[in-house]
């Protein structure tokens, strides 16, 4: 061999040698980024089917895929890098095409491979200067060297930004085609990997034509037949905003969430022209704590605040505390068989004077407490939280239980027991839960795993199973109520509904055993709906959810605790019946040994009947029931006597803008109005219409009440 020959090989081999060496041991001079899939934003239900993706730090929601879908690959390919096969990482082709063109002073296509925009991806954003691309092409070439070309595929299509704020294939898969990427067509294939090209400009809900036609594109290259325009929506992918902005698995179910909505949507729907535009919705398992379903809105959708939580959104708690003041009331002397007056009464509260009616504006006169809580009437309840506790031991009560309710006893008074508070769906849920499993509390629970939570007692049992009983009572609530069926099941269920004033919100939250289930409808605007009560609002909801969840769980009632007997009484009165109780007055009742010892000696007259005092005259006289109670109007009212209006130390004001210059003050008190009279040294004291007044001028004045047999209130207030 010449010595000319064998010098020109050798320099070739070192050449070829060189070459190899850059081609495989240059890019163990760079490091390579870790391609591991970045992390799952995506929320699960109890079985493991997803319900949507939270967004994570950077705002975007992602899914990694687990499998490399065959459709998907293909369309990469051809859309991306044809010879992905041919090549070790970097398409030398490819690169002396672009320079060629730069060359010529065209602009043509890049010469980035599938490898190096995997290297992209997963590297932190830099400058794009030919020093980064020079690595990026070293870090491909290694990539290539410890990772399979499918493995690549797979990086590319979890890390790639698919627009809408979707990281990765498999979420863009379920936004645009509500489908896992698995089950994508080729077609669907196609125009999701078009999108990699420019994200913003082929967004396909803002410009479908463009993405399309990007679509057809690759079809072409692929050898594909080319059809009509995919159909493409957004669905709705969000997560539950039970997952509160973390993924993972959820106790939620979500079968019975999509039956949730489904039915809370169409008893809506029937309500569209009373004013009622969403529901809220929650179903806990007693018997774990954990939270089978929460709707925020049944109307997700709607203008009228489908984006709102229902189940976290501060609402008037109408009558749906009245069960945890009777409760109180148990613990301070009182049972079910108390008791009470429902009759128009006037009370004087921290910020002026109240006058609450019935719901019905009916009213039951001596009334027993288990009637009042059943039929939800308002005086009953004010009276008990004034006679039994009051209403700081009734805030006490209510935050023990979970109730984030501010504010101190003055704010509420004893308009506490009538809804004067607001409160959350999730608050009611979880106090209500702790009623059906007899005073345990237990946590609710919305992730999994559970954790290991011992129940804690709260409230006595005998107690919290009597307010149960009572809230399953048919009967007892039949005076107000009806039939109501929506609260009437086949089995004994614990429900109470709630209708706040000017009909702006109501409830139903109710239990079994097994399940409780809350419901709120109402509008977020804070809008009335027309006369829809919690009967015929939240209640056809709660009766469906309910027979719903027991279609194939059998129903079963809290256990009666050991210390609980039923005995005969007397509802007029709470004492023990006796064979001269009319019939129609005779009820059975749970007590306990001591209820029993306190049982009350009624006043009867001769003929059998209640005597009752001067604070029932005007019930008495239109109530027809004289043949059970006798009126003695002598005997005076269990209520302190006190002038109301005007009350003791203000000031009354004269003023040409008022009805007669204010020159007239009806006159109230707590005494029967029927046999009060009135005086004043100093002001004319005049009565019209059955109604008393005074005609006011200026000074300093006292007035006075009085009352068969002894009763005197005086008061004592100025007029400028």
């Amino acid at each position: 061999m010449r010595p000319r020959f064998r010098k020109l090989l050798l320099c070739s081999l070192t050449m070829v040698a060189a070459v190899a060496g850059a081609y495989y041991l240059l890019p163990f001079c760079v490091s390579v980024p870790d391609i591991a899939p970045p992390p799952s934003s995506a929320v699960y239900d109890r079985n493991g089917e997803l319900l949507g993706y939270v967004a994570g730090a950077d705002g975007y929601r992602c899914e990694p895929l687990t499998a490399l879908p065959p459709q998907l690959a293909q369309a990469l390919i051809a859309a991306e890098d044809g010879r992905y096969y041919s090549h070790g990482g970097v398409d030398f082709a490819a690169v002396a095409r672009a320079l060629w063109q730069r060359v010529q002073g065209h602009r043509g296509g890049g010469a980035s491979t599938i490898s190096m925009q995997v290297a992209k991806l997963y590297n932190p954003p830099a400058a794009r200067n030919w020093r980064t691309k020079v690595k990026e092409a070293l870090q491909a070439r290694r990539l290539e060297m410890s990772h399979s070309k499918e493995e690549l595929l797979l990086a590319y299509l979890n890390r790639a930004d698919f627009s809408n704020l979707c990281r990765g294939a498999e979420c863009a898969a379920r936004l645009y085609f509500g489908k896992s990427a698995a089950e994508l067509s080729t077609a669907q294939a196609a125009l999701l990997v078009g999108l990699l090209k420019a994200p913003t400009q082929l967004n396909p809900l803002r410009h479908p034509k463009a993405a399309q036609a990007r679509c057809q594109t690759i079809l072409a290259r692929m050898g594909q037949p080319i059809g009509p325009p995919l159909t493409i929506k957004r669905h709705d992918i969000s997560a539950p905003h039970a997952a509160a902005g973390q993924p993972g698995q959820l106790t939620l179910s979500a079968a019975l969430q999509r039956q949730v909505a489904t039915i809370a949507r169409q008893e809506v729907e029937q309500l569209r022209g009373r004013n009622v535009s969403q529901a809220a919705v929650m179903v806990v398992d007693n018997r774990t704590g954990e939270v089978l379903a929460a709707l925020p809105a049944s109307c997700p959708d709607s203008p009228r605040g489908g984006a709102l939580n229902g189940t976290t959104t501060p609402r008037s708690a109408g009558s749906t505390l009245k069960p945890f003041i009777y409760l109180m009331a148990f613990s301070h002397g009182a049972w079910p068989g108390t008791v009470m007056a429902d009759v128009p009464t006037i009370y004087r509260s921290a910020d002026g004077i109240q006058a609450p009616g019935n719901y019905n504006d009916c009213y039951l006169g001596p009334i027993s407490m288990r009637q009042a809580l059943a039929c939800s009437q308002n005086i009953p309840a004010m009276e008990t939280l004034e006679h039994f506790g009051g209403p700081d031991n009734a805030l006490q009560l209510l935050r023990s239980l979970g109730f984030r309710i501010p504010g101190n006893k003055a704010e509420y008074g004893l308009g506490l027991a009538i809804g004067n508070a607001h409160v959350t769906l999730t608050e009611l849920v979880q106090a209500y839960s702790t009623l059906a499993r007899n005073g345990q509390h237990l946590p609710m629970q919305l992730r999994l795993p559970l954790k290991d939570i011992e129940p804690t007692s709260l409230l006595p049992a005998e107690h919290s199973y009597r307010i149960a009983h009572i809230l399953s009572d048919r009967s007892a609530r039949a005076a107000t109520f009806g039939p109501a069926p929506a609260l009437s099941f086949p089995y004994r269920v614990a429900a109470k509904t709630g209708t706040s004033s000017n009909f702006r919100d109501n409830w139903c939250i109710g239990f079994t055993a097994e399940y409780t289930v809350g419901v709120w409808v109402g509008n977020f605007d804070n809008s009335p709906m027309s006369h829809i009560s919690g009967v015929s609002g939240a209640g056809p909801i709660f009766h469906r959810v309910m027979a719903h969840l027991h279609e194939h769980t059998p129903a079963t009632f809290p256990a009666q605790p050991n210390n609980l007997q039923s005995i005969d009484i007397d509802a007029r009165t709470g004492s023990g019946a006796t064979p001269q109780t009319p019939r129609e007055c005779r009820r059975t009742e749970l007590a306990t040994e001591r209820d029993i010892a306190a049982l009350p000696r009624p006043l009867l007259d001769a003929q059998g009947r209640v005597v009752l005092n001067s604070r029932y005259a005007e019930w008495y006289a239109g109530a027809g029931l004289q043949h059970l109670y006798a009126l003695e109007e002598s005997a005076p009212s269990e209520r302190r006597p006190a002038i109301l209006i005007p009350s003791p130390g203000t000031t009354l004001v004269l003023s040409p803008e008022l009805p007669h210059n204010g020159r007239f003050a009806e006159l109230r008190s707590t005494l029967p109005a029927a046999t009060t009279t009135w005086r004043c040294d100093t002001l004319p004291v005049i009565q019209r219409n059955g109604k008393w007044y005074a005609v006011l001028r200026p000074g300093t004045h006292t007035l006075h009440a009085t009352a068969p047999p002894n009763l005197h209130a005086q008061s004592t207030f100025r007029v400028e």
